[in-house]
């Protein structure tokens, strides 16, 4: 055997290794805003106990989840046992997750004296077939949510996160239009991942997620968007596991998995 061939077998890096240059490509060449941080600046109030966030989960559910029919369905009487509603409510308890729902709690106020429609938890029962979603004044969760399969380029999912991200698309973080329905381009997918889902992920050690991908048959810009350069391609990519700002095709040699 050369020299040469057991230089590159010495040099090959382990998962490990590869996952930790990935992290650290990621944190070097991304910023996340705080994450508290809200629309022109706005730094959200984050209650402090345990008994105060499940009281103003108790009242989120009974004023802003959208009960009765809807295009996507109705929630059940027996909401509790849901899975998607045990997801919200373990939300609820995390700071960013209790900080969030205290300041649409805040917004019921003005509604109110606004006479005007509160923040809506809409529920997809499977018949529209409706995937996580945000926007202006709405987030809608579905039926199978969590949905534990990996992201299309290979990333794990965290189901708290992904709520988070949603949210992020409504207008308590983003400035937009008073639409009923707002198609988002891969730039705002990109920046709901930078700057709220990505944080948590980190926070739970997992890694970052590196591509966001739409496929054919969904609403607004198709293919895949590098998280870390904002580079985009049609089709169905994921990043190099050596370097997560290069996109390579799934299932390619190199290629993250």
């Amino acid at each position: 055997m050369s020299t040469e061939i057991k230089e590159k077998r010495v040099t090959k890096l382990s998962q490990l290794e590869l996952r930790t240059k990935r992290i650290a490509i990621y944190k070097k060449n991304v910023y996340a805003r705080n994450l508290f941080k809200g629309v022109n600046g706005e730094i959200f109030h984050v209650p402090e106990t345990l008994m105060s966030r499940q009281a103003n989960f108790k009242e989120f559910v009974k004023v802003n989840f959208e009960y009765g029919f809807t295009e996507y369905g109705t929630w059940p009487d027996n909401i509790t046992e849901l899975p998607v509603y045990k997801k919200l409510k373990a939300y609820s308890e995390t700071n960013y997750g209790a900080a969030t729902i205290y300041r649409i709690l805040q917004d019921n106020k003005k509604a109110c004296m606004q006479k005007r429609k509160v923040f809506k938890v809409q529920y997809d029962d499977g018949v529209s077939g409706q995937t996580p979603q945000g926007a202006f004044n709405y987030i809608i969760l579905p039926k199978n949510f969590p949905d534990n399969r990996p992201y299309p380029g290979g990333e794990r999912k965290y189901d708290l996160a992904i709520i988070h991200h949603e949210f992020g698309h409504t207008r308590f973080f983003r400035r937009s239009n008073n639409m009923k329905k707002i198609i988002f381009t891969l730039h705002d997918e990109r920046q709901a991942v930078i700057h709220l889902e990505n944080p948590i992920r980190i926070k739970k050690g997992l890694e970052p997620r590196y591509t966001y991908y739409r496929k054919l048959g969904e609403e607004g810009e198709k293919g895949t968007i590098n998280i870390i350069t904002g580079d985009r391609l049609p089709g169905l990519y994921t990043i190099s596991e050596n370097d997560p700002t290069k996109l390579v095709k799934l299932g390619s040699k190199g290629a993250y998995h």
